[in-house]
């Protein structure tokens, strides 16, 4: 269970990256957290299985989107596995709605239920292919303003993948390895930003986030 001062911590780290989460966002956070873990102890949704590291490489990882200096309206986190990155931009934009999108049908029932288990209303479960999404849910073709991808595919594989999914002008966000390559062009999108930041023990590493804009 969290402790009464990690939402505090939380918040204050994303204060430091130039964002605002306030603490019932964080605490809501933290208990989807919680409930994932609790379910990955049946289900498979992540490899960490220490809270701690699990606190710095899910949570506060996603919430590293504050960097990004986004104020999104419509969000579609792909192959979202676990639910983060997405539930941390859902954290840090209250009035946004996010989409978790991935195949793999067991997933995206537990990560529904631990929406409800952290009472977060914004955010909608899909599985789908994403490469198959926009001709499946013609709804979403050029629906979202940003599109967010993480540990899920190389940069390029995941702009052409987003591109019938993205406006004009929306936003293509990745989470990357420091050393990981990120190129000034990506089909019809073109870097725009590079956010680069460390995580803190029990889990400390050097991270970037690649900032493309579609054209």
């Amino acid at each position: 269970m969290s402790e009464p001062n990690e939402a505090q911590r939380l918040a204050e780290q994303v204060r430091a990256w130039g964002g605002e989460l306030p603490t019932d966002r964080a605490e809501q956070l933290l208990a989807y957290l919680d409930a994932m873990l609790l379910l990955n102890e049946q289900i498979n949704l992540t490899a960490v299985r220490d809270r701690g590291q699990a606190l710095v490489l899910h949570a506060l990882d996603s919430l590293a989107f504050a960097g990004t200096n986004l104020h999104p309206q419509h969000v579609l986190d792909l192959g979202t596995g676990n639910g983060f990155p997405g539930v941390g931009v859902a954290a840090l934009h209250p009035g946004a709605s996010v989409v978790l999108m991935d195949r793999t049908g067991k997933k995206v029932r537990a990560i529904g239920s631990c929406l409800v288990t952290a009472r977060i209303s914004q955010c909608e479960t899909v599985q789908l292919d994403a490469a198959q999404a926009p001709a499946l849910r013609r709804d979403f073709r050029h629906a979202f303003d940003v599109v967010t991808a993480r540990a899920v595919g190389t940069p390029e594989s995941m702009a052409e993948m987003a591109d019938a999914l993205l406006r004009p002008g929306g936003h293509l966000v990745l989470w990357l390895d420091a050393e990981a390559d990120a190129p000034e062009r990506l089909g019809t999108f073109r870097r725009v930003a590079m956010f680069d930041y460390d995580l803190p023990a029990p889990a400390a590493r050097h991270r970037r986030l690649g900032q493309w804009r579609k054209r």
